[in-house]
């Protein structure tokens, strides 16, 4: 009897000890792949469903706490496609941009406008003390390097044609700062002789072939100080190429526009409706 007990004893401790390790290849299984946070975690689940004497589908379990972490990269996903979508997407408000440039240029048109009124009127003043002191005797010196002087006061118009045949003959050898120089003497001289318009005008187209075009607008505006030059046409014209030159198209379509209505005789016409279509 006794030789029994012990051999089922020995038996149902055989059987505990297969039952533990097949627990234990069990759960090994179940926490298969999961990190070991992941798997303290559902231990403690598990030991919880337990006390509480609920029953869950191991397979199910295991699903289930892989679940919040797949919701939350698929949720970050979705965010980050949206954010990249909105922002692929945002609107250029173009019109408002096209409107400050409009206004911006106007702007930069009107400051330019005033300049050149500012520094026409100051020509005029110029101009008119020149008249006024044309009479005075004094000295003027076109500079050194030039080496052309020319005594201020009433000359002979033999000799003020002469100094003007020199200034043009400079520009027509491309010596545009010494033909200036020469120029600006005649002027400074007197304003009155029949070629003082001419000197004015030669001034511009100096300033016009230096690339300096605000200085040629300034120059080509005082030729219509002289209300019956023969430049005034070319003067016109050249104030619209001027603007070309500096980027001011629609200035320059006034400058021809008014070549248009004021000399409709000029020889520039054709050229002036040219730069019309163009424009």
């Amino acid at each position: 009897m006794k030789k029994y007990i012990n051999f089922l004893l020995l038996i149902l401790f055989s059987n505990f000890i297969i039952l533990s390790c097949a627990g234990t290849s069990e759960d090994e299984d179940e926490y298969a792949g999961l990190t070991e946070e992941e798997k303290r975690q559902q231990q403690e689940l598990d030991e919880i469903e337990s006390l509480l004497g609920i029953s869950t589908d191991k397979s199910e379990t295991k699903s289930r706490a892989k679940k919040p972490t797949q919701k939350k990269e698929e949720k970050l996903g979705l965010l980050s496609s949206e954010d990249l979508a909105a922002a692929a997407n945002q609107p250029v408000d173009t019109k408002k941009i096209k409107k400050l440039e409009k206004e911006n240029s106007k702007l930069k048109s009107e400051l330019n406008q005033k300049n050149l009124l500012i520094s026409d009127l100051k020509a005029q003043v110029q101009l008119q003390k020149d008249r006024l002191s044309s009479t005075e005797s004094r000295s003027f010196s076109s500079g050194a390097a030039s080496g052309y002087n020319l005594s201020v006061g009433d000359v002979s118009l033999e000799e003020y044609e002469r100094k003007y045949q020199e200034a043009y003959d400079l520009f027509n050898a491309r010596e545009y700062t010494t033909a200036v120089q020469v120029f600006e003497s005649l002027l400074a001289t007197s304003v009155n002789h029949n070629l003082s318009d001419n000197a004015q005008y030669w001034i511009g187209e100096c300033h016009y072939a230096l690339r300096q075009y605000d200085k040629a607008i300034m120059d080509f505006e005082k030729v219509f100080t002289f209300p019956k030059s023969n430049k005034l046409d070319d003067a016109q014209f050249k104030l619209g190429l001027c603007y070309i030159r500096i980027g001011e198209n629609q200035k320059a379509r006034e400058e021809f526009q008014r070549l248009l209505d004021v000399y409709p005789k000029s020889e520039y016409l054709s050229k002036a409706e040219g730069h019309l279509q163009s424009l």
